[in-house]
């Protein structure tokens, strides 16, 4: 099966496990959800504010070389309880990221894979004020946890990657 029919057949299956699971661990996993978003955007914010997106736009996103393999079984269930339409990879551009375009990622900071909002090549980094990395850091870390309890709410690994995993 190619990447592509693997991608879709991934999306139905994650919205159909969403729709499946019992009321009070979809709402115990919503809740968690809610948290990694938020956690999501602050680390982008964060980022932001150290000149992420001109760095990253002079640089044409190197670290995004890849990034098929950096999407999640949360991060779809994270579209699926929004109602959002996932982002339509584009797997012809490999070694770029799938999810990008000319502008950078095509995803909202939310619904973005771990890997993508908590790897700053020093670039930004540097460019961060005093106590900005050390906030960065903890941020992280706070999402690091909200994922692990995703995972222990539902007693499956939602961490593992869609395209290498296979399953969900």
């Amino acid at each position: 099966m190619d990447d592509q029919r693997t991608w879709a057949q991934a999306v139905d299956t994650t919205s159909n496990y969403y729709e499946k699971l019992p009321t009070t661990i979809r709402a115990e996993l919503d809740a968690a959800i809610n948290e990694i978003m938020r956690l999501k955007e602050q680390l982008s914010v964060l980022t932001l504010s150290a000149g992420s997106a001109h760095i990253c736009r002079t640089c044409g996103g190197m670290c995004c070389l890849n990034g098929k393999y950096h999407v999640s079984i949360l991060d779809l269930l994270a579209y699926r309880k929004t109602s959002v339409e996932p982002v339509v990879p584009d797997f012809t551009v490999h070694p770029h990221c799938p999810y990008s375009g000319s502008s950078g990622c095509l995803m909202p900071p939310r619904f973005r894979p771990m890997t993508c909002v908590v790897f700053n090549c020093e670039l930004i980094e540097n460019q961060m004020k005093p106590g900005q990395c050390e906030t960065l850091y903890n941020c992280e870390k706070q999402l690091r946890d909200s994922i692990r309890q995703a995972c222990r709410i539902t007693g499956r690994r939602l961490d593992r990657t869609l395209l290498l995993s296979g399953e969900i």
